[in-house]
């Protein structure tokens, strides 16, 4: 019995080193670290039993430490620091970005093939590549040459609710239509029918990604955290036969244009057929990977961002009669007139701080000392270092009374003294 129980006492005693390895990291480097440290799970006990987000998490520790320019946390076993002080922030995404270039999101290469190929996802000379290839999609000339095909889609949705005018409707749902049959047209040149025919194949296919695949938020939630789940179980991210449709038609839509080169569109997967053209190192694979990132970025957190704008639009009747008169006066429905919309760009402006990203992060690529008020927070290679964007767009000390819908916040005297780094909605740097 003394055997056993020594045994018994020292896989209890190696098991808890183990779980608490790293979590004297930040106190030996002089960085504060919020009390409530548990083994294995660090900071996100909460987390691990899905009481709260791991976002809200860092929400809280942002506003609970409001002494500190930044802090260390423990994401289960793993050493992070949480940025608070809107100066380090500009220093990671910008002055010292050379040292913060990579998002810290990890997915397995061989599991992920064109996940991997995202400008979200790639690291180091791969992402400068890719970034320098495709710059020019998202000027304001390239936006402009696809409008047509927005006016297209634009009074296809008016026919639509004009259709369903005294029907209760999912918001949700139309929205969603909207935006996929944009991307429809507009990346991969394709009429999806989308208003006519709900289980269009396009609209269809792209609903899979937040139904029952490993796209939806609980597997991003777990890949994020335990990048090995995906290896282990021997899948990606995003479900096969989604892959094999996005694949299959931007193949055939690029066969098609070859012999027709007559009828080729002014279209963004065009855009990518004439990169492929003229550069050896970019194949149609880059082309269906970055077609996929228009599908997988684009029509849902487009459709969620247009959702809060209804919301808040709804229930402050008196400034949606504003927007209402402002949209009422343009001359006529083109690129140019809806640019200069004033109010509405406020609107938008405004739901996107009250609605925002939960958090960014970085991951440090060579060692670093980020120094702030007099003190200094080493960062080691590796290390992730999370923007808690959340909480910054909803600081009081930033925005006052911030659970108010204001879009005079973002009146020019109003924005002009605002730091840079107190709204985020696409990032930063």
């Amino acid at each position: 019995w003394d055997w056993i129980l020594l045994a018994v006492t020292g896989l209890v005693t190696i098991t808890f080193w183990y779980l608490r390895r790293y979590h004297n990291h930040w106190k030996s480097v002089g960085v504060y670290t919020p009390p409530g440290v548990l083994p294995g799970v660090g900071h996100f006990k909460e987390a691990a039993i899905f009481k709260k987000s791991a976002g809200w998490l860092i929400c809280e520790m942002y506003h609970q430490n409001k002494s500190h320019p930044a802090i260390g946390i423990y994401i289960f076993r793993k050493p992070a620091l949480v940025l608070r002080d809107l100066d380090l922030i500009k220093d990671v995404l910008i002055r010292e970005f050379s040292s913060f270039h990579d998002n810290s999101y990890k997915l397995d290469e061989k599991l992920n093939t064109y996940l991997n190929k995202n400008l979200f996802n790639e690291k180091g000379q791969s992402w400068k590549t890719s970034r320098q290839r495709l710059g020019p999609v998202f000027s304001s000339s390239r936006i402009k040459s696809t409008f047509p095909l927005v006016q297209r889609v634009c009074k296809e949705f008016n026919e639509y609710m004009e259709k369903h005018l005294d029907e209760d409707i999912n918001i949700h749902q139309v929205l969603s239509m909207f935006t996929s049959e944009i991307i429809a047209k507009c990346v991969f040149g394709l009429d999806d029918n989308v208003f006519n025919d709900p289980n269009a194949e396009f609209y269809q296919q792209g609903q899979k990604l937040w139904a029952d695949s490993f796209y939806s938020p609980v597997m991003m939630y777990v890949t994020y955290f335990f990048p090995i789940v995906n290896k282990l179980l021997g899948r990606g991210l995003l479900p096969k036969d989604v892959l094999e449709f996005l694949a299959s038609t931007v193949k055939q839509t690029a066969e098609y244009r070859k012999k027709n080169p007559d009828k080729v569109p002014d279209d963004y997967i065009q855009y990518f057929l004439n990169i492929e053209n003229q550069d050896a190192g970019f194949t149609i694979e880059d082309v269906i990977a970055h077609s996929l990132t228009f599908f997988t970025d684009g029509s849902e957190s487009s459709s969620v961002a247009a959702h809060f704008v209804i919301y808040e639009l709804t229930v402050n009747p008196d400034i949606q009669e504003a927007v209402r008169q402002e949209v009422l006066a343009m001359d006529s429905f083109s690129f140019e007139s809806i640019s200069s919309l004033p109010l509405l760009d406020r609107v938008i402006q405004e739901s996107m701080r009250k609605y925002g990203l939960f958090f960014m992060s970085r991951e440090c690529t060579k060692d670093h000392v980020l120094k702030a008020d007099g003190r200094s927070f080493p960062v080691r290679k590796g290390q992730e270092v999370i923007i808690p964007v959340y909480a910054i767009q909803r600081d009081p000390e930033i925005y006052p009374d911030p659970e108010k819908f204001d879009p005079d916040r973002f009146l020019p005297e109003n924005a002009k003294n605002r730091h840079p780094m107190a709204f985020m909605p696409f990032g930063a740097g």
